[in-house]
């Protein structure tokens, strides 16, 4: 008889606060999954994902790998990866991350800043100090054009002291 799986992933175990239950304060975790199904009254930080079901509140900061909010947030959200509102979804509050999927009659009262990827904004200004380091062969053109210049005006001067 070997040992059954009970909802365990690779890097980590789920948690689960299931509906009637109240918790009171700050959770941290490294947990796969936390579901909140019931109410947490304060942040929740984890390394993994978190889905607030229907009936679920979270009235505190959240700070996790992607979101789902089918239920309320009261409180800043910070998803690495996305962070995805249902039909009946409610956050209160602002929201940081690089997607967003928002049911049509999900809400959102507060600022929205999807940034990308840290990665990406390196190589986007990598791109734009090399893009300044390579010289517009326009500028060339226009200093030899003003050398043409002085040399025309040196010449005429010389020609009338010559006269």
């Amino acid at each position: 008889m070997g040992k059954k799986n009970r909802g365990n992933v690779a890097n980590g175990e789920n948690t689960v606060i299931g509906a009637g239950t109240t918790v009171n304060g700050n959770i941290v975790s490294d947990s796969a999954v936390i579901r909140v199904d019931g109410q947490v009254n304060g942040g929740i930080n984890t390394q993994g994902d978190l889905v607030v079901g229907t009936m679920g509140v979270v009235s505190g900061d959240v700070f996790a790998s992607s979101v789902n909010l089918a239920g309320k947030i009261v409180g800043d959200v910070e998803a690495s990866k996305k962070i995805e509102i249902e039909s009946k979804g409610k956050l209160l509050g602002n929201i940081k991350t690089k997607l967003l999927a928002i049911d049509e009659t999900g809400v959102i009262q507060g600022n929205v800043n999807m940034s990308p990827d840290e990665e990406e904004e390196k190589d986007k200004d990598s791109d734009k100090k090399e893009d300044d380091k390579k010289e517009d062969p326009a500028d060339e053109k226009e200093g030899s054009d003003d050398e043409e210049d002085d040399k025309d005006k040196n010449d005429e001067k010389a020609k009338e002291q010559a006269e």
